[in-house]
C-alpha cells in the first residue's frame, strides 16, 4: 500500500545519504529510522539507497513479529542468504574461516559449522564477512522492524554498530514507534544506540497538507482537489499509508486498512483490549473512573491497562481524560465489535455519564446506540440547545438531526422534547444555515414548509419561506422569489419584526443581483420598522445593507462617501453584537473589507477579513460566513502578491465544505493564481469545477463574471483568440451597466489584452482588425460608464488607456505607478512589461531594460512562469539579454539576430511587421533578410522559410 514516490521527506533523505557518504569515507555510520506504521520508513530507505554513488551492495533482512519467541538472528540470516545469492556460494565461502564457519548453522550450503563455538565467534564472523565484502565496494545493510527483534538480533545489531567504524558500511535499522512497552529490552537497546555519536536518528513525522496533496496527485495522475486533500490530511493525520487508503474509494482498501490497524491490537493483554473497546465506544475522552465502570475493572487493573496503552502510544492523555490516539484506530476497534458488545458498552457509557454530564452531546448518542430512544430524545434536544449557546452549530445540527431521525420511534416525541416536529425542522434548518450546510438546510426547511398551512399560520409559513430563500441564495444566488412571497403572506400591520427581517434579507440578495434601488427601498423600510419597535436586532441587517449602498454610491459617482460607510458598518456590527446576530456581525467584516480593498487598502482589508474569520471560527460559522471572509482575505493577499499564503487560506476554507456559491468564490482566487503561474493541469481542473458550477447558478452574476475573466484569459494564452472574443462578447451588452464597477473593469482589462493579442497574431487580416476595433469600442463605452472614484478603479482606467494607446509610454508609466501605489505586484509587473515593450518600439533600450529588471524581479518572486517567459522573450527580441551578433548553433553561420528575423519571416510577416516585433528599423530588417537569403543559399523568402523548417531552425 506504499506508493511509488517518496513525498515530503527531502531532509530525511538527505540525512540518510549523508550518512552513506560518511561511511564511504571510512567513518562510522549507522541510521535508525523510526515512525508509526505506515509512515513510510521502508519507502524512505528504499529511495535513499537507490542509485547511490559507488554502486554499493545493498543487503536487506527483516525481523518477524513476536521474533523473541521464534528463531534467532532472522534478519541477519536473510542478509547472509542475500549475500550468497548476489556473490555466489564460492565467493562467500572464500571470505569465511577455512576451518569451518559458524554461519554453516545458518546456511548449510556454507559448509559444516564447527562442533562447538562461542557466541562471540558468530558475531565476529558476521562482522568480518561484511567488512571483507566492503573492501571491494561499499555495503549497505538494512534491518527492518527492529521493534520485533529477538535478543540475538538485538545483540548482533548493536555489535555491528560498535565495531564497523572503519569499514565503508552503512547500517540501517527501521522501527515502529508505539510498539514497545516501557522496560522492553528493545526500547532500552534503541535508547542506548541513540546516544552514540555515530548513530543518526531519523524520526518520520506526519506529512503536512501540501505533501498529502502531492501524494494523492501521484496516485491519481492529476492535481489533487484542495478540499478533498485537506479532508484526507485531517482524517489520516498525515500518515502516508492512511492517505493512500483513504484516497482509494474501493471498499477493499478500507478493509485492508482496518486489518492493518487491528494487527497492532490483537496481541494485547485481555484488560487492554477490553479497555480499548470501551474507549472506542466512548468516542470522546473520558476520565478513568468512567472507563472503570464501563469495563468493570478493579482500580489496580484499570490503571495498569491504561499505563500500558499509553506507553504503547495507542492512548493519549489530556489532563485527566483518556482517548484512543487516532480516529482510524478507534473506528477499526469499534467495527470489530459484534452488535451485542456495542449495545452493552453504549448502555454502560450512558449510565456512567447520565449523572455526571446529563446534557453531554455523547450521552444521547450512547442511548440511541443502546436502543433507548425515549431516554435519548430529551437529552439530544437539551444538548442541541446547549450547543447553540456555545455557537457549536455543527453539534447543534447533529443533535437535532438525531432527534428527527428517531422521532417516529418514540411514543410521544413532542412531549419528550417540548416542541412539535415543525419546530425541530425549523431549528435544524437554521442551524444548517449557520454552519453553512445549505443543501441540507434547504431539505429541512422544505420539509417544514410542507407541514405548515399558510392560510392558518401565515407568520410561521413566511418565516420558513424567508429561511428557505436565504438558503437558496447561498446555493446558486437565487431565493428572491421566496422572500417576496413570504412578505405577501404576512397579514397587513402584523408581525412587524418578521417583516423587517424579510425585507433586510431581500435587500441583501438585491445587492448581489445588482438591484440596488430595490435594496435601498427594502433596507429603508426594514430600518423604519426596527426603529418603531426599538429593536437593535432588526436595525443591524438594515444598517449593514445601507452601509454597502453608500459604497455603491461611491463607485457610481453619486453622493456616497467612505467615511459614512465606515460609520454604518461600525453601527451594524455594534447592533448585531449586542443582540447576538452572528450572521450580520460577521458579514459586516466581509463587506467593510471589500470597501477597504476597493480603496486600495489591501493590507487593511486582509487584516479585517482575518479578524472576521477568527470571529467566525469562534462563533461556529467557519463553513458559512467564515468561508466568505476567507475568500475576501485570500483575494487581497493575491493582490499583494502573497500567493502561497492566499492559496493556503483557500485550501483551508474549502476543506470545511462551504456552500457551492462560496466554494466557487474561493476557487476563483486559486484559479487565477494557477493561471498566472502557468500551472496548466491545476488551472484546467479548477476551471472545470467553476464552469460546472456556472451551469447551475442563475443569479451569481459576480462569480459568473469572474469565471468569464479566467476563460477569456486562458483562451488568449492558448492562442484561441476567436474563443476569447466570443466569451467576451457574451458578457457585454445591455446588462453590463448593472455590473459592480470592479468586476466590470477586470473584465475590461482581460478583454483588452486578449483583443490586442488577437490583432498582433493576424496583423494583415482586415476581418480581425474590424472585429477588434468594434469590440474595443464596446469596452471603451463600458469604461466610460464607470466612475473611477477609487484608487483601484483609477489604476484599471490608466491601464485601459495605455492599452488603447500602445505607443504612449507615459500612459504605461502612469498605470505602473498606480499599481505600485496599490502594492498590487502582479498588475505592476504586467504594466512594467507593457511599458518596456513600448519603450523598445521607440528604441529606448535603457528605459526598457530598467522596467524589465523590475518586472522580472517581481515575476520571479511570484513564480509567474508565463510572464517570466514573456519578459525573457522581450529581452531577446529587444537585444537586451545577450550578444545578438554572435553566431548561433547552426550550419549556415546565422547570427542570433538573423535567426530571430528568420523565425518571424517564416510566419509570413512583412519587413515592417518584423521590425515592429523585433524593435528594429525597416532598413535593418532588409539588411538581415538579404544576409539570411545568402547564407541559406536561396533567392526568395518562401524558400528561406522552407529551408529553415527543413533544418529545424524555427525553435
Amino acid at each position: 500500500m506504499v506508493g511509488p514516490r517518496l513525498v515530503g521527506r527531502a531532509s530525511e533523505l538527505a540525512a540518510l545519504r549523508s550518512a552513506y557518504e560518511r561511511a564511504r569515507s571510512g567513518g562510522p555510520a549507522a541510521v535508525l529510522v523510526s515512525g508509526e506504521a505506515g509512515m513510510g520508513k521502508s519507502r524512505l530507505v528504499t529511495s535513499a539507497v537507490h542509485d547511490l554513488p559507488g554502486e554499493p551492495l545493498v543487503l536487506v533482512g527483516g525481523c518477524l513479529e513476536f521474533g523473541a519467541q521464534g528463531s534467532p538472528f532472522v534478519p541477519f540470516i536473510a542478509v547472509v542468504r542475500d549475500l550468497v545469492r548476489r556473490l555466489g556460494r564460492g565467493e562467500v565461502t572464500r571470505l569465511l574461516p577455512a576451518g569451518g564457519s559458524a554461519l554453516g548453522d545458518w546456511l548449510p550450503d556454507l559448509g559444516p559449522a564447527p562442533a562447538r563455538y562461542g557466541r562471540t565467534r558468530l558475531l565476529e564472523e558476521v562482522l568480518s564477512l561484511i567488512g571483507r565484502v566492503a573492501q571491494t565496494r561499499p555495503v549497505v545493510v538494512v534491518v527492518e522492524d527492529l521493534h520485533w527483534a529477538d535478543e540475538s538480533t538485538r545483540e548482533l545489531f548493536a555489535y555491528l554498530v560498535r565495531n564497523l567504524a572503519d569499514a565503508p558500511v552503512l547500517l540501517v535499522g527501521t522501527l515502529r514507534t508505539g510498539e514497545l512497552a516501557a522496560g522492553h529490552p528493545n526500547r532500552q537497546l534503541l535508547a542506548e544506540l541513540g546516544r552514540r555519536g555515530e548513530v543518526t536518528r531519523i524520526a518520520l513525522e506526519p506529512l503536512d497538507h501540501r505533501h498529502v496533496a502531492e501524494l494523492l496527485a501521484t496516485a491519481d495522475g492529476q492535481p489533487a482537489d484542495p478540499a478533498r486533500s485537506r479532508l484526507i490530511h485531517r482524517r489520516s493525520g498525515g500518515n502516508p499509508l492512511f492517505v493512500e487508503a483513504l484516497g482509494d474509494a474501493d471498499d477493499t482498501a478500507a478493509e485492508d486498512l482496518r486489518s492493518l490497524l487491528l494487527a497492532r491490537i490483537s496481541g494485547l493483554p485481555g484488560p487492554d483490549r477490553d479497555l480499548l473497546a470501551a474507549m472506542a465506544v466512548a468516542g470522546a475522552g473520558l476520565p478513568d473512573d468512567v472507563f472503570g465502570e464501563v469495563c468493570a475493572l478493579p482500580s489496580r487493573h484499570l490503571h495498569d491497562a491504561l499505563r500500558d496503552l499509553v506507553e504503547r502510544r495507542l492512548v493519549v492523555v489530556h489532563d485527566d481524560r483518556y482517548a484512543i490516539r487516532h480516529d482510524l484506530i478507534r473506528e477499526a476497534v469499534y467495527a470489530s465489535l459484534v452488535p451485542g458488545e456495542r449495545r452493552l458498552l453504549h448502555a454502560r457509557c450512558a449510565a456512567a455519564l447520565a449523572d455526571r454530564e446529563p446534557d453531554h452531546l455523547a450521552l444521547a448518542e450512547h442511548w440511541i446506540a443502546a436502543g433507548e430512544v425515549d431516554s435519548a430524545l430529551p437529552v439530544a434536544w437539551r444538548a442541541a440547545g446547549h450547543a447553540a449557546r456555545l455557537h457549536a452549530h455543527d453539534e447543534e445540527l447533529h443533535m437535532l438531526e438525531l432527534v428527527l431521525a428517531h422521532w417516529g420511534r418514540a411514543a410521544d416525541p413532542g412531549g419528550l422534547v417540548g416542541a412539535d416536529h415543525v419546530d425541530v425542522l425549523e431549528r435544524a434548518a437554521a442551524a444548517a444555515f449557520a454552519t453553512g450546510r445549505s443543501g441540507r438546510g434547504l431539505e429541512l426547511s422544505t420539509a417544514a414548509l410542507d407541514q405548515v398551512d399558510p392560510a392558518t399560520d401565515p407568520v410561521r409559513a413566511a418565516t420558513l419561506l424567508g429561511l428557505h430563500g436565504r438558503l437558496r441564495q447561498r446555493i446558486d444566488g437565487t431565493g428572491m422569489q421566496d422572500l417576496q412571497r413570504a412578505i405577501t403572506l404576512l397579514p397587513p400591520d402584523s408581525a412587524a419584526d418578521v417583516r423587517s427581517r424579510l425585507l433586510s434579507a431581500l435587500a441583501v440578495i438585491g445587492i448581489g443581483a445588482h438591484r440596488h434601488d430595490d435594496s435601498r427601498r427594502y433596507a429603508t423600510e426594514a430600518l423604519s420598522l426596527a426603529d418603531r419597535l426599538d429593536d437593535d436586532g432588526l436595525r443591524a441587517p438594515a444598517v449593514l445593507v445601507l452601509a454597502v449602498l453608500v459604497l455603491h454610491d461611491v463607485f457610481h459617482g453619486t453622493a456616497g462617501d467612505t467615511e459614512l460607510a465606515s460609520r454604518r458598518f461600525a453601527d451594524a456590527r455594534r447592533f448585531a453584537d449586542a443582540v447576538g446576530d452572528e450572521h450580520t456581525f460577521l458579514t459586516s467584516f466581509q463587506w467593510e473589507a471589500l470597501m477597504l480593498g476597493a480603496n486600495g487598502r489591501y493590507e487593511a482589508a486582509a487584516e479585517l477579513a482575518l479578524t472576521g474569520q477568527r470571529a467566525a471560527d469562534r462563533l461556529g460559522h467557519a463553513r458559512s460566513r467564515g468561508s466568505m471572509l476567507a475568500m475576501t482575505r485570500a483575494m487581497h493577499l493575491r493582490h499583494l502578491g502573497r500567493w502561497d499564503e492566499a492559496a493556503e487560506v483557500v485550501d483551508n476554507a474549502l476543506a470545511d465544505g462551504p456552500p457551492p456559491l462560496y466554494a466557487a468564490s474561493l476557487r476563483l482566487v486559486v484559479t487565477d493564481i494557477a493561471r498566472c503561474r502557468g500551472e496548466a493541469d491545476r488551472f484546467e481542473l479548477l476551471l472545470r469545477q467553476l464552469v460546472e458550477f456556472g451551469r447551475h447558478a442563475h443569479a451569481a452574476d459576480e462569480v459568473l463574471a469572474e469565471i468569464a475573466v479566467q476563460r477569456i484569459a486562458w483562451a488568449a494564452d492558448q492562442g484561441d483568440h476567436e474563443l476569447a472574443d466570443r466569451i467576451l462578447g457574451e458578457h457585454l451588452g445591455p446588462a453590463r451597466t448593472a455590473w459592480f464597477p470592479p468586476e466590470a473593469m477586470r473584465l475590461v482589462l482581460v478583454g483588452a489584452r486578449a483583443l490586442r493579442a488577437w490583432r498582433a497574431a493576424a496583423p494583415r487580416n482586415r476581418r480581425v482588425a474590424d472585429a477588434v476595433s468594434a469590440r474595443f469600442a464596446e469596452l471603451t463605452d463600458l469604461v466610460d460608464a464607470v466612475h473611477t472614484t477609487t484608487t483601484e478603479l483609477a489604476a484599471h482606467r490608466h491601464t485601459f488607456d495605455a492599452i488603447a494607446t500602445p505607443d504612449a509610454l507615459p500612459a504605461w508609466d502612469r498605470a505602473a505607478d498606480a499599481w505600485r501605489g496599490l502594492r498590487n505586484r502582479y498588475q505592476l509587473a504586467l504594466a512594467l512589461t507593457d511599458a518596456a515593450t513600448t519603450a523598445l518600439a521607440s528604441n529606448n533600450r535603457p528605459g526598457a531594460a530598467s522596467r524589465l529588471r523590475e518586472a522580472h524581479a517581481i515575476a520571479a518572486d511570484l513564480r509567474a512562469k508565463p510572464l517570466l517567459a514573456h519578459i525573457d522573450d522581450l529581452r531577446r527580441r529587444g537585444r537586451l539579454a545577450d550578444d545578438v551578433t554572435a553566431l548561433a548553433t547552426n550550419d549556415f553561420g546565422l547570427t542570433r539576430r538573423e535567426l530571430d528575423v528568420l523565425r518571424v519571416l517564416a510566419r509570413g510577416r512583412s519587413n515592417a511587421q518584423i521590425a515592429a516585433e523585433l524593435f528594429i528599423s525597416g532598413n535593418t530588417v532588409a539588411t538581415h533578410v538579404a544576409r539570411i537569403l545568402t547564407k541559406l543559399g536561396v533567392t526568395t523568402r518562401t524558400e528561406a522559410a522552407a529551408r529553415a523548417r527543413e533544418a529545424d531552425l524555427l525553435h
